[in-house]
């Protein structure tokens, strides 16, 4: 990946993100920590927090600390495809809340966040309050989720906040027609005893007292009128029922129209459509949301913690929930099957998701019959520990590699494993043992590696200058990179008098010189796969019978030719 490909894919991670992008979400791009540093280094990123970066190009936010906090609180999301509920959620509040209102005079110093479940934090500049937020006390500010200006007040009257600054915040927000006293008052009465007042004083007494801390007294109000709002009492948003009676159509018809039902007649269309305008009606979409019961999300499943992260699957998986409309979460989940079945379980009964994909297995909670028809499909493709096995670990390639390099005249062969530890590099170990010994090849020997670029260059540096070999299969094209490096520096030159075959078809290989000969796996095509069978669940039909016909086949490029005279 090069330092253009990956300012590209930084830059269209940060676009939705006032300017910055998380280190777990540039690892989803590929991108690892390193080239960051790289490009730290070189000024076009600034580090502005803990695993987030801005783009030197991209103008510097406002309230960045705000938002810097609240993308780490769920850092492998991006900004977009956030919720305000579940695991990793959270919202701006308190005196942060404020800030971004921008009400109640200068910032504090500390970043103020509610979330919905106990979490800590390490830094010691962000503060977490746990308590629960309803949908109706959150608004959206500049891509913030954050509390609505009567919410902010409660939640800084329940922590027993100063009264004077208090008081400025609320006597701004009633001059500016952000809140309206006579409907905040009901909501504070229970705190005027903290505030000194007599238990029996009113909310609007104590709203009064705080603005008078502050000196700032009240705006003179109308009755029935919001604060500085002369035109009349807010206008209540309409519904669909309204709607149906200005387009004289019954509220299914509307239901249907938002639908986009395509049988639907045009003179009908049309005058919804006019009716919508019109009333500049907006669909309540987290209402839809509770009456149906959904929450057209799947959550994607991952260990905690892992250091691999198989980006062509989770693409594919993600493009074919999007196609049926869902969105997807990536989420990484600790501890062994029975803790991550029980957080699974957790997702689904509190709808955050309406199915799950996972890459791990979860003990019985998926599988068959005994699954209780669950929405949950676990792909059963890697181990807990994201380590490949069933066909993703199946070395029968090998061969293929070693009778593609046969017929253009290789004869002896070095093979540069894996590490032991995966079902993978065993297999494609054992295989080309064997293959070699049915093709009446010979084998120099196999080097026990690591799956890193620094087994391959050393076992390309001490292979004898009379060993015979004329090619090398590579564990994986690290691996192979490794080995074309160590050649290059003792003067071997590729594909002239050696030729190497990796596996994986790592985006790399096609731009290093030479470019690597190498195996792909449609990684793509399992996870898109896997998600139908999921989405078939989901809407009750049978699992569908498609398999992945080319899950393996050889790339040679030009690492690779024909043996040397």
């Amino acid at each position: 990946m090069t330092q253009a490909d990956v300012l590209r894919a930084l830059d269209a991670r940060a676009a939705g993100q006032w300017g910055l992008v998380t280190t777990a979400q540039a690892k989803l791009d590929g991108v690892q920590g390193v080239q960051l540093l790289r490009l730290e280094r070189s000024g076009a990123l600034e580090s502005v927090g803990h695993g987030v970066y801005r783009l030197a190009a991209s103008p510097p936010p406002e309230h960045l600390r705000i938002k810097v906090a609240w993308l780490r609180l769920d850092p492998g999301t991006p900004a977009r495809d956030r919720r305000t509920d579940g695991p990793g959620s959270g919202v701006v509040s308190h005196t942060s809340a404020c800030a971004v209102h921008g009400l109640g005079g200068r910032p504090t110093d500390l970043v103020e966040l509610t979330v919905p479940s106990r979490r800590t934090t390490r830094d010691e500049t962000v503060v977490l309050h746990r308590r629960r937020t309803d949908a109706e006390d959150i608004t959206v500010v500049d891509g913030l989720p954050v509390t609505t200006v009567p919410r902010t007040v409660v939640d800084l009257l329940e922590d027993r906040a100063d009264a004077a600054r208090t008081g400025t915040f609320v006597a701004e927000a009633a001059a500016r027609g952000l809140a309206r006293v006579d409907e905040l008052a009901p909501r504070v009465a229970a705190f005027a005893g903290a505030y000194g007042l007599p238990a029996e004083a009113s909310g609007a007494e104590l709203l009064e007292f705080l603005c008078e801390q502050a000196g700032r007294p009240l705006p003179v109000r109308k009755a029935g009128r919001p604060a500085g709002n002369a035109a009349g009492p807010e206008r209540k948003r309409p519904t669909i029922w309204e709607v149906a009676k200005r387009a004289g159509v019954s509220h299914q018809t509307v239901s249907r129209f938002l639908k986009n039902d395509s049988g639907m007649k045009p003179a009908t269309r049309a005058r919804i459509e006019r009716a919508v305008a019109e009333l500049d009606y907006r669909p309540n979409l987290m209402a839809r949301s509770m009456r149906t019961q959904r929450s057209h999300r799947i959550t994607i499943v991952l260990p905690e913690l892992s250091g691999f992260v198989p980006i062509p699957l989770l693409r594919g998986a993600s493009a074919a929930a999007h196609e049926a409309g869902y969105m997807t979460d990536v989420v990484g989940l600790e501890g062994g099957e029975s803790r991550r079945a029980s957080s699974v379980l957790s997702l689904l009964e509190t709808r955050q998701a309406d199915g799950v994909l996972s890459l791990v297995p979860l003990g019985d909670l998926a599988g068959g019959q005994g699954a209780g028809q669950r929405p949950v499909v676990v792909l059963g493709e890697y181990d807990d520990n994201l380590q490949s096995r069933g066909r993703l670990a199946d070395g029968r390639p090998a061969e293929e590699i070693l009778r593609h390099l046969a017929d253009q005249g290789h004869r002896r062969f070095l093979h540069v494993a894996g590490s032991q530890d995966w079902a993978s590099a065993r297999n494609r170990r054992a295989v080309y043992v064997e293959a070699v010994e049915r093709l009446g090849l010979t084998s120099y020997g196999v080097v026990d590696g690591d799956w890193s670029v620094r087994s391959g260059y050393e076992a390309a540096r001490d292979l004898p200058a009379d060993s015979g070999v004329t090619a090398v299969l590579a564990a994986n094209d690290y691996v192979a990179l490794g080995v074309l490096r160590g050649f290059q520096d003792r003067g071997t030159r590729v594909p002239d008098e050696m030729s190497v075959f990796g596996w994986d078809d790592e985006e790399f290989t096609r731009y290093f010189s030479p470019s690597i000969s190498t195996v792909h796996i449609n990684k793509e095509e399992v996870g898109r796969q896997s998600m139908l069978s999921l989405l078939a669940l989901l809407r009750g039909e049978p699992e569908p019978e498609a398999e992945v016909t080319d899950l393996f086949h050889l790339v040679p490029r030009g690492s690779s030719g024909p043996a040397p005279r």
